[in-house]
Parts: C-alpha cells; structure tokens; sequence
C-alpha cells in the first residue's frame, strides 16, 4: 500500500481496498455513509510525496465542494495542521515537494474544456451519478506523466445510486466493468464504523422508497420511474 503522512486516520477495510487497487478506473460507493469523501481524499493523497504530481478532484459544483463535510471542508480538516499550504485563489494544496491537489466542478455541460490544459496523475469524481458522461470521458484527455515517471495514472470515483448520471454509471462500472478492468467496491453504512451509523439509519428512513433503497442500501436497481 502507498501511504502517506498526510492522511491523519487509517482506512476502514472497504477504503483500504479501494486504495490497494492498481486498475486506471474504478467506482467506490452505493449506500450512504460508507465514507466515499475520506476514499476519495485519500486516494488523492497518496503519492503528494512525488515531485510533480497533481491531483484534481470534482464535483458538480463549487458549492458541492464547500458543504460541511465535504471535499474542501474535509482537506482543510486534515491537512490545516500541516506543512501543505492552500492557495485560495486557485483551490489548490501545495505539499512541500511541489506536488498538488486542486478542487474543480463541472456544472454546465461545456465545463470540462476549463481544465483543457491540464497535466493530471489523478481525476477523482465525488457523486459520479451528478456528472454528464461525456465530461467523465474527456478528462481521461488530461490523464499523463512524464517518461519514466513512478506513479500510476488513476481515475477514481465515487457515488451513491440515483442521480441524472444513475444509467451511464451504472452500465460502465456494474455491468460493463470487469470485462473491461474497471473495478467497484461497493460500500455501505455498516462499512463505516466512524459513523453514527443507527442515527443515520433512522433519518434515511423519513425517504420515499426509491431514495431510501438507493441511499441505504446502496440498490441499483432501484430508479424513479417516468419517461426519457
């Protein structure tokens, strides 16, 4: 397992999994509460260490990225008391070695050209099933290193079930997957042993059906039903 200093906790069993994988696309997730923002995070983390490299996480949008909880929040939370330094401006954390791990959000459909000229070692997508898949597509364009260079290319992503994404997601990662070496590690919140987890259960369970299974459960195959 690479590591690094900067993760301040260790991983349950499924994230330790997640992070144990040498496959360039796979998809951490289904029920909530299984830790996906701390996979995410971590898996941005782990070669800071390496001169050069980059990391950029997504989400929807900025606002997304700055709920309590979330990614911002949560990279402020543990890398704060650190010699990484956050630049504002540009929402990015500088480590010592040069390497960096930036915040971006795709929220209108031609907002994958903004990082046009971007050189990325890691793409990771929190709530996938928010994302257009044409831009989870064209960010595998930004995917390179140089020569020789010792560290993986990785797209990483994690999501619950539902969303506008819920199909793509669902056939590229559960269905068309493991033919084609993508990985997913299912999670749930009995994974998660660092949450409230009977709180949380009851207040899933004020949800409609289809968001109750989707959320809790982590059940694919649970959709709002309507035309296309």
């Amino acid at each position: 397992l690479k590591w690094s200093r900067y993760i301040p906790h260790k991983p349950t069993g499924k994230q330790l999994a997640f992070l144990l994988l040498d496959c360039r696309e796979a998809l951490y997730g289904g029920s909530a509460g299984g830790g996906k923002t701390d996979a995410l995070l971590m898996a941005a983390l782990q070669y800071v260490d390496v001169p050069g490299y980059a990391a950029m996480l997504f989400r929807r949008t900025y606002a997304d990225l700055s709920l309590p909880g979330a990614l911002i929040p949560r990279s402020q939370e543990w890398l704060a008391p650190t010699d990484a330094r956050w630049n504002d401006m540009t929402k990015t954390w500088v480590f010592p070695s040069g390497a960096t791990v930036s915040f971006g959000y795709l929220e209108h459909a031609q907002d994958h050209f903004r990082y046009q000229g971007s050189e990325l070692q890691f793409c990771g997508w929190d709530e996938l099933t928010q994302m257009d898949e044409a831009q989870y597509r064209y960010l595998f364009s930004r995917l390179r290193r140089l020569e020789g260079a010792d560290v993986p290319l990785r797209m990483r992503a994690a999501s619950n079930p539902g969303g506008i994404g819920h199909e793509w997601v669902k056939q590229r990662f559960l269905i068309e997957g493991r033919e084609n070496g993508r990985v997913f590690i299912p999670a749930r919140l009995d994974d998660n042993p660092f949450l409230d987890r009977d709180a949380y259960a009851k207040a899933l369970s004020a949800l409609d059906p289809i968001t109750r299974a989707q959320l809790l459960d982590g059940d694919w195959s649970a959709r709002q039903g309507g035309a296309l």
